[in-house]
């Protein structure tokens, strides 16, 4: 079976939509979304932002069902100019970021994904797909500046928050993992200042963004429009996985501990 983990709901609905998940099986504070997708057993979960949420979401993922492959998917933002908005980046190495110095920029190499080819989609969904590294960091990268700095660098095709702890956990756990990323934003765009504020304890707290957006509305003008993307963005990356995971052939097995 599959186990297919998000940071958060936008992310998972689109692909309840596509799933036949409708039982839901609570294991402490998380929801897992029993069914099938794709003609393949799956367990889908939206575990929270950033890498503490990820790393205790994988641990538990492992535990209850012990996956034959966990995939990271969900959004994230491009590093390089010819990654675009609504682009699958499907991860051939996973970096972590350690040090952002400005002129020197550190990180670490946590897992490779095995066999990245296994999960290549559907000629017929029209999406782009790119093979190459993703890199995690600890905040949001909004600068359009430090995102082609650190894509520079790392040479990374996308960034986002969980993927380096899943595949940590993953690869302690010697099961087989991938990361399926779909872009939001692009290398040259900046996000505003205030996003990284709106998060707590890997939770979007409400009364941050009202707050915020009332300060400046031009916060909601930019939340709109990734609002917007995000959507979009959602679609195709539930059609990209639903397309993947089908050609997959994993022997089913049932969940364990729930």
């Amino acid at each position: 079976m599959i186990a297919i983990l998000v940071a958060v709901r936008q992310e998972l609905k689109p692909i309840l939509r596509r799933a036949d998940a409708d039982h839901v099986v609570r294991q402490e504070h998380l929801d897992f979304h029993e069914g099938t997708l794709g003609g393949q057993p799956v367990a889908l979960l939206a575990l929270g932002i950033g890498k503490e949420c990820a790393r205790i979401a994988a641990e538990m993922t492992i535990h209850c069902y012990r996956p034959d492959l966990v995939i990271s998917s969900g959004f994230g933002g491009g590093l390089q100019s010819d990654i675009r908005a609504g682009d699958i980046v499907v991860g051939t190495e996973i970096l972590e970021l350690r040090k952002d110095q400005g002129a020197r920029i550190t990180w670490d190499t946590t897992h490779k994904p095995v066999h990245p080819d296994r999960i290549h989609g559907d000629d017929t969904t029209g999406i782009r797909v790119h093979y190459g590294k993703i890199l995690t960091t600890d905040e949001m990268v909004l600068r359009a500046e430090n995102k082609a700095r650190i894509g520079k660098a790392t040479g990374a095709l996308a960034v986002d928050m969980e993927t380096s702890a899943v595949a940590a956990v993953c690869a302690a756990r010697q099961t087989d993992f991938l990361a399926v990323r779909c872009i939001t934003d692009n290398v040259d765009e900046n996000l505003p200042d205030e996003f990284n504020d709106f998060f707590v304890l890997g939770q979007l707290r409400a009364k941050r963004v009202i707050s915020s957006c009332a300060r400046d509305p031009r916060v909601l003008a930019d939340l709109a429009r990734l609002g917007y993307r995000a959507k979009l963005s959602g679609d195709k990356l539930a059609r990209f996985l639903e397309a993947a995971v089908a050609q997959l052939h994993l022997p089913a097995l049932a969940p364990r501990g729930l």
